[in-house]
């Protein structure tokens, strides 16, 4: 089963963008950091994913991952899990 989600990054704010429940997550959308809730341009891990798939993994239960973009942009966010 896949859940797909659209989140909104609003320049220069980190963002909740996966709270994990055990499934597997892919993220797709532009320029962007990920990280904890203190992520920024000097401080998480550096995403370029215009067109790629960018594969998580299975995300633990209770881990969250912000996202932070210096401008406006959009991450598609797919939950997958397999029954």
């Amino acid at each position: 089963m896949a859940t797909i989600q659209t989140i909104t990054l609003p320049a220069n704010t980190a963002t909740v963008l996966v709270e994990g429940d055990g499934r597997r997550v892919l993220l797709q959308g532009g320029l962007y950091f990920i990280g904890e809730s203190d992520v920024d341009l000097n401080n998480g891990i550096f995403l370029s994913g215009g067109h790629e798939i960018i594969d998580l993994g299975n995300v633990a239960f209770g881990e969250t991952i912000y996202a932070f973009s210096e401008y406006d942009n959009n991450v598609t966010v797919f939950y997958y899990t397999t029954v």
